[in-house]
């Protein structure tokens, strides 16, 4: 949490750092993405907003609209770190100092453009999901490598180059030509999907992340009214509003997180599954074996259930995750199977499929110790399950989905 002013009282503080934290996690990418399009350079950018967010905890007491203070500080620290390059840019700097004075209050809306831009084939194809994750969620090295399955010094130093090359370069900080769409989209659309699973994976909403949801799907929208005739943008529009529509669903009343075959379809949000259905029927056939057209249909599968007396769709969803397998091997697809596997097939052949997932790479994980501990406990093999539990409660930063682990090793016996 950002730190409050001494000089406030203890209550004042509290209230202070809260409304300040809410807006920094809520505006920061539309702020950065402005300033990163004025001055080219998304370092500068993001030293600026930093700059920004120091002083804000120095005030005395909150202004009016806290998003319009934090661009405005950002904006004149950015003009004052650009004043200070060398003489031989000053002109054209200068030149551009002029004009941002000139801009108008409201936070222009540059989201898309800077995740174009960090998507820029000219930065290697690896770094380019990873550079606009940090852009957008304000992540760490160490988070992102966590996403990637890579060693948190590795990502650090992809994103170094990465963030070199796109100041370097001379890459424009907005929405390119459509001619140049296909070969950014792919990376753009993985970084909204990347984005609302850390927000989604909140189930209470009470996290920092739980705002990236309600982000990226305006970043969703945006995306879809720009390429309406897409599919693969239809597909991931699905299943980001399908998920969405079950959040309701997700915690009962005692704040405990409820498991997706026992969430109760009356709970789900009726705006956001029409939402998702329309964007589902845009899916063209010929997409429709591709790995985001196949998620989406999975999420399809779940979302069709009118009642909690309507039996799960174990079988079609296993199918499914035979057909996702098929187009996309990675360690998460493989897991999920896995839990479809057991109810169709029994913990032991889920367990088999287990040993085929990289368990090196996925040791620090918690669902992949949360899938084993959840498949050995139905097998019988309770100390193992145990152990395994240990390991993904240890894992595990988001405390809903901790202490339902906890309580599935109370049962134990």
């Amino acid at each position: 949490m950002l730190a409050p002013n001494n000089s406030q009282t203890p209550g004042e503080a509290t209230k202070v750092a809260q409304a300040l934290e809410s807006v920094v996690r809520g505006e920061r990418l539309r702020i950065v993405a402005a300033l990163a399009s004025y001055c080219g350079d998304l370092d500068l950018a993001e030293e600026a907003f930093a700059e920004a967010c120091g002083r804000a905890v120095e005030q005395d007491c909150s202004p009016t609209d806290w998003a319009a203070w934090l661009y405005r500080v950002s904006k004149n620290a950015l003009i004052d770190r650009i004043r200070r390059v060398s003489a031989a840019d000053r002109y054209t700097r200068d030149m551009l100092i002029e004009e941002t004075e000139l801009t108008a209050s409201p936070i222009p809306d540059q989201r898309l453009a800077l995740i174009f831009a960090c998507c820029h084939p000219a930065i290697a194809a690896t770094s380019r999901v990873a550079l606009a994750l940090t852009t957008i969620c304000g992540l760490t090295a160490a988070q992102v490598a966590s996403a990637f399955l890579v060693a948190p010094s590795a990502m650090s130093q992809r994103l170094l180059r990465a963030k070199r090359k796109l100041a370097g370069s001379g890459i424009l900080f907005e929405i390119p030509d459509a001619r140049f769409w296909a070969e950014r989209l792919d990376a753009v659309l993985s970084t909204i999907e990347i984005a609302f699973a850390r927000g989604h994976a909140d189930a209470s909403g009470r996290s920092v992340d739980a705002t990236f949801a309600a982000q990226t799907l305006e970043l969703m929208d945006l995306l879809s009214e720009m390429l309406a005739g897409n599919s693969e943008v239809h597909a991931l529009a699905a299943n980001l509003y399908f998920s969405q529509a079950r959040r309701p669903a997700r915690v009962n009343a005692q704040g405990q997180m409820v498991p997706l075959s026992l969430q109760d379809p009356a709970q789900w949000d009726p705006a956001a599954l029409e939402r998702a259905r329309q964007h589902f029927a845009l899916i063209d056939s010929a997409a429709r074996s591709g790995s985001r057209a196949i998620q989406a249909e999975l999420q399809s599968l779940w979302c069709s259930r009118e009642s909690l007396r309507d039996p799960a769709p174990w079988v079609a969803v296993l199918a499914s995750y035979d057909r996702l397998l098929a187009v996309e091997d990675t360690p998460f697809i493989r897991l999920n199977r896995a839990v479809a596997v057991c109810e169709v097939h029994g913990a032991q052949a889920a367990l088999a499929a287990v040993i085929e997932v990289d368990a090196k790479s996925m040791r620090n994980h918690p669902v992949y110790h949360a899938v084993r501990a959840g498949l050995l406990a139905r097998s019988g093999t309770t100390g193992e399950a145990k152990a395994e539990y240990d390991l993904a409660i240890a894992a595990q930063d988001n405390p809903v989905e901790r202490d339902w682990l906890r309580a599935r090793r109370g049962e134990l016996r």
